[in-house]
């Protein structure tokens, strides 16, 4: 989430108005391939390949503007369900119009298993949670059946307690913070946070984040997990133990540059994140 990248080129410009245009000029009920390609485009993202390795380039607002603008009912983001590019898309375009926000939601708490076009197995109904939450409270519509389905224990219940927590139901953020503190209060002193439940909390502090204003009264559990070593993915040596750093950014969102003072490794380019 709110990953960094660098203005585009005159170059790269030309390809996202390129885009926008293919988008633009679409007005079938069915997308064609000229349309899916600029969507693919445009959700992914350009990225520039350089010396130091690759760096993802931003899209201006202007071009995602005109996208809004084209992405209209009755079609929206197109027919069928959507997959991951869709919902990248989605979640660039700074004022979607109520189409995509509709559709979206049906996604994203869709009672049936969503399925990745990358991954056939993956169910990407919690990639569509957070894309909703970017909404902000333009998704009150589905507030009840978020805060029906929040949880801590799977992604698709983090992906709840995060649209719960950014349309404001009262309910949610108390129950948010409940979460992460039962979480690491469950584990003995000093003990390495395991990587589900490392996912699980990253997911939950990016619903403290979406809470706006509010979040900032309930970063406190946020910091419990700041102290811990986190599990992290290092094939092929298997798992190895790990500063949080990923946690860095939200905790900066929510509290500011100085919440990450106390803990050097969040700006130490030496220490990795984890994966």
């Amino acid at each position: 989430m709110l990953a960094t990248c660098e203005p585009p080129s005159e170059r790269e410009l030309k390809v996202l108005d390129t885009a926008a245009d293919a988008i633009a000029l679409d007005e079938e009920p069915i997308s064609n391939w000229l349309t899916i390609g600029a969507q693919k485009t445009l959700g992914n993202g350009l990225i520039r390949s350089g010396p130091k390795g690759s760096v993802p380039i931003c899209t201006p607002d202007t071009v995602m503007n005109r996208v809004g603008a084209s992405l209209k009912a009755p079609k929206g983001l197109g027919a069928g369900q959507l997959v991951e590019y869709q919902l990248q898309l989605a979640s660039k375009i700074p004022m979607p119009d109520e189409i995509v926000i509709e559709q979206v939601g049906k996604a994203a708490f869709n009672e049936s298993k969503q399925h990745s076009e990358v991954f056939p197995r993956q169910d990407i109904r919690p990639l569509g949670r957070s894309t909703l939450a970017t909404f902000g409270k333009r998704a009150i519509a589905f507030r009840d059946v978020a805060v029906q389905q929040m949880s801590g224990e799977t992604p698709l219940g983090t992906g709840a307690a995060q649209v719960a927590a950014v349309v404001g139901d009262p309910t949610a953020l108390p129950r948010i913070v409940e979460m992460i503190n039962v979480k690491v209060g469950n584990l003995p002193p000093n003990a390495v946070i395991q990587l589900d439940a490392r996912d699980r909390l990253l997911e939950l502090a990016w619903a403290i984040y979406f809470a706006g204003d509010a979040g900032r009264t309930a970063s406190a559990s946020i910091h419990k997990v700041m102290e811990r070593k986190v599990e992290s993915r290092a094939p092929p040596f298997g798992i190895v133990e790990l500063n949080p750093k990923r946690f860095c950014r939200v905790l900066e969102l929510i509290e500011g540059p100085a919440a990450t003072v106390a803990y050097p490794y969040c700006s130490d380019p030496s220490v990795p994140f984890e994966q």
